[in-house]
């Protein structure tokens, strides 16, 4: 009934595993830098887990893109059936500008600070209007249990995101030397796990709303 929507969902279903699965990179990425440092670059064993860590946090970068991209080609695809999903699209191309602001700026400390909080915001925007649709949907379809689901969900990523936005943006007000690039280190796994909690939860309702919509 919905084939857009179904194929615009199973898009996002796999973007939502890829950056998952980056987000694990990267906290292993982290935490292999964060020991490579302790134990000292000038030791083989500290050079060797920074490379590691550095090569994994890379790896997550290609991921992270990729995904970003599939993620905007299925949101674009599932506007077709259903009007969300076009707010979810202005939200994702939003968060594309304000990485390119961090990016640009990444020397300044307040503007690249102001572009994570940017990036986090549209990238919780674009998970309320995608659970928003696949709630209006369900509800098209009469899949009152999917729906209940969705707000539930909806709910727990809004507040999962919240605390990530405040743990990113205290970790990009620490400079990046000595004792606080530790802090900084330590701030950042906090946002992953956080981060972990939610492509959890998301990759649920994802995964029952690609159900439905085969039916």
């Amino acid at each position: 009934m919905f084939k857009n929507a179904y194929e615009g969902v199973r898009k996002i279903y796999t973007a939502q595993i890829m950056a998952l699965i980056a987000t694990v990179l990267m906290l292993i990425g982290t935490v292999l830098g964060l020991t490579g440092m302790k134990t000292g670059e000038a030791t083989s064993a500290g050079e060797g887990l920074l490379v590691g860590g550095g090569a994994l946090v890379l790896i997550a970068a290609i991921l992270m893109i990729v995904g970003a991209i599939m993620d905007i080609l299925g949101v674009n695809r599932a506007a077709k059936d259903e009007d969300a999903f076009k707010n979810a699209l202005i939200a994702l191309c939003v968060g594309i500008l304000a990485n390119i602001l961090i990016s640009a700026f990444s020397s300044n400390p307040i503007v690249s600070s102001i572009g994570k909080a940017a990036a986090t915001v549209t990238e919780m925007l674009a998970s309320f209007f995608i659970c928003t649709g696949i709630m209006n949907l369900a509800g098209r379809l009469g899949d009152g249990a999917t729906q209940a689901r969705g707000q539930s969900v909806r709910t727990l990523l809004l507040c999962i995101w919240a605390v990530a936005a405040v743990l990113n943006f205290l970790a990009a007000l620490f400079v990046n030397d000595g004792t606080m690039q530790t802090i900084l280190g330590v701030i950042a796994i906090a946002a992953s796990l956080v981060s972990i909690v939610a492509y959890f939860l998301y990759l649920g309702l994802l995964r029952r709303a690609r159900a439905m919509l085969e039916k």
